[in-house]
C-alpha cells in the first residue's frame, strides 16, 4: 500500500460519508427486492435532483467543451446534447443505473437464480466473439470500457457467462460509501483491485488467462497518464491499457454495455487493439491509446445520453 493510500486507510471517514454509506446500504436492503420498473421509478427523482443540484454546472461545462468536436464529427449528437431535455435524460439514465446497482448488490454471481434478471436484461451481441478469440490465445484479455451505458452490468453479465477475472478501480479506503461498490461487485462474483495497487496482482489475472477490466475514459489520480485528445480536448489519459498489454502480451478489447431503443441492454465487443512492434515502444503505446479514445468518441456520439457527463473531464482540461 502506498503512503497516500495508507494515510487514507488510517484517517477516519467524515461523518457525511458514513451517513451516505448507511443510506446506500439501507436503500439496497429496502428497494433491492422491488421489481425493476418500480425500483427505477423510485430512483428517478433522487437521480434527477442529484444531477441538478451537484452536477449541473459540470455537465454544462463538459458539453460546451465537447460541442465543437461534436458539431464537426457528429452533428446529430450535437443537436441532442443541446436540447433542454438532455440534462433530464441524463438524470433518468442515472436512475436506471442506480436501480441496477441496487439489485446487483443483492447478488448475481454465476449459478445464482436471483441474478437471472441480468441474463434476461443484457443481450450478447455476436461481436462477443472478439473477446472469446482473444481469451483463446491463453494470455488473458484487457477489457477497456468507459463510463458509458452500464459498465457494472457489463461486468456482471460477463461473470455470469463464466468469464473470470477482476476489475481495476479506485478504492477510497477512507470512504465507506465507496467501499459499497467493491462489495457490490463481490456480490456478483468479481473482485476489485485498487488502481494504485501493485501491478503484479493485475498481471497475475492476465497470466491466469482471465479478464482484467479497466475503466479508462476518465481522469485517474495516482496513476500514469499522458495527454491525448478526447472529443476535441487534450485530456489526461491513463496509460494502463498499453502498459499491461506490453507486460503481458494480452490483447486490448474495447467493450460496452448500452441501452438499445428496445429498452434492453446489449453487450458489444470491438476488434482487439494491439501494440505495434515496428515502431518505438512509446509511439506504439500512444497509437493504441489514441485508438482507444477514438473508440470512446464514437460510442459517446452514438449514445450521448449514456455517458457520464457529470464527471470532471473535458472542461477541467481546457
Amino acid at each position: 500500500m502506498s503512503g497516500a493510500a495508507a494515510d487514507d486507510a488510517a484517517r477516519p471517514a467524515p461523518l457525511r460519508r458514513r451517513v451516505r454509506a448507511r443510506a446506500i446500504r439501507a436503500a439496497a436492503g429496502a428497494f433491492g427486492r422491488l421489481p425493476a420498473g418500480a425500483l427505477e421509478r423510485a430512483a428517478r427523482p433522487i437521480a434527477r435532483a442529484a444531477r441538478a443540484r451537484h452536477f449541473g454546472d459540470t455537465v454544462a461545462a463538459n458539453v460546451e467543451a465537447a460541442l465543437p468536436w461534436l458539431e464537426r464529427n457528429a452533428p446529430e449528437a450535437a443537436a441532442r446534447v443541446r436540447e433542454a431535455r438532455f440534462a433530464r435524460a441524463l438524470g433518468d439514465f442515472g436512475a436506471l443505473q442506480l436501480s441496477h446497482w441496487l439489485k446487483l448488490s443483492r447478488g448475481a454471481a454465476p449459478g445464482e437464480r436471483r441474478g437471472a434478471w441480468v441474463d434476461a436484461l443484457v443481450d450478447l451481441d455476436p461481436s462477443i466473439e472478439h473477446l472469446d478469440a482473444a481469451l483463446a490465445e491463453g494470455r488473458g484479455a484487457i477489457v477497456v470500457t468507459g463510463h458509458i451505458g452500464d459498465w457494472e452490468l457489463l461486468c456482471a453479465r460477463l461473470a455470469r457467462r463464466g468469464t473470470t477475472g477482476a476489475v481495476v478501480g479506485r478504492v477510497r479506503r477512507g470512504d465507506p460509501s465507496h467501499s459499497w461498490l467493491v462489495t457490490m461487485r463481490r456480490a456478483y462474483g468479481v473482485e476489485t483491485l485498487p488502481q494504485d495497487g501493485a501491478p503484479r496482482a493485475m498481471l497475475r489475472v492476465l497470466r491466469g488467462g482471465g479478464v482484467l477490466g479497466l475503466l479508462t475514459d476518465l481522469r485517474a489520480r495516482r496513476v500514469d497518464s499522458t495527454k491525448l485528445p478526447l472529443l476535441g480536448v487534450e485530456v489526461e489519459t491513463m496509460t494502463a491499457a498499453a502498459s499491461f498489454a506490453r507486460a503481458s502480451g494480452a490483447p486490448v478489447v474495447p467493450m460496452r454495455c448500452v441501452r438499445a431503443p428496445s429498452g434492453r441492454f446489449v453487450l458489444h465487443a470491438e476488434p482487439p487493439l494491439s501494440l505495434r512492434e515496428d515502431v518505438a515502444r512509446e509511439d506504439a503505446a500512444v497509437e493504441l491509446l489514441r485508438a482507444q479514445n477514438a473508440t470512446f468518441e464514437r460510442w459517446i456520439a452514438e449514445t450521448p445520453e449514456q455517458w457520464a457527463w457529470h464527471q470532471e473531464r473535458l472542461a477541467v482540461a481546457r
